[in-house]
């Protein structure tokens, strides 16, 4: 009764039954060409990384020649320190100076004073703008029009104040004289074609 058998492990019956889940008999169970899922998730995986890779590769060659696809951007659309928001570039000036010579800086970078085109821009440069900066929106016989030549839509906005040239504040457009010293705001179409 005390002494156990060279095979027996010490639980009753003599060890683990040929049929228990502990031990697999019979064929090989698990060893298919498609029975490894972590195996082909793998695969699947790195070709997936394989083609993102490529596809990057592609659109940069492709942007420094003549003919872009459609719809795929450049990697590089704004200038250095330049912010991009719906197909437009932005710049925040860090100095001050008259609403002419903000014009002249615009300028100087293929681009103007900033020109909003709908609630999305105007919602976005509220809030990445600092201390009421200048617009590219001045007077001109005494109705408000764009840099680029197009009068205000009053839908859009509203200015307050007499001035003759507008600056953008956080709850809307205002207007002051031209000539006093205000950080400004770029705006730069960009082509994605």
């Amino acid at each position: 009764m005390g002494r156990r058998g060279a095979g027996d492990d010490g639980r009753s019956g003599g060890g683990s039954p040929q049929g228990s889940p502990g031990r697999r008999t019979g064929t090989p169970q698990g060893k298919g060409l498609f029975s490894n899922i972590w195996f082909w998730r793998g695969v699947a995986g790195l070709l997936a990384v394989a083609t993102v890779l490529i596809l990057c590769i592609q659109f940069a060659v492709n942007s420094s020649s003549e003919k872009d696809f459609a719809g795929c951007p450049s990697l590089e659309l704004c200038p250095a320190d330049w912010l991009y928001f719906q197909r437009k570039c932005y710049y925040l000036s860090e100095s001050e100076a008259s609403w002419n010579s903000s014009q002249n800086f615009c300028s100087l970078h293929n681009a103007s004073l900033l020109v909003i085109e709908n609630h999305q821009e105007l919602n976005f440069t509220v809030k990445i703008t600092k201390q009421d900066p200048w617009i590219g929106l001045y007077k001109r016989n005494e109705e408000f029009f764009w840099i680029n030549g197009n009068a205000l839509d009053n839908k859009l906005l509203e200015v307050k104040g007499s001035g003759n040239c507008a600056y953008l504040e956080s709850k809307g457009v205002s207007a002051s004289g031209c000539s006093l010293t205000r950080k400004w705001v770029c705006s730069l179409s960009t082509s994605l074609a």
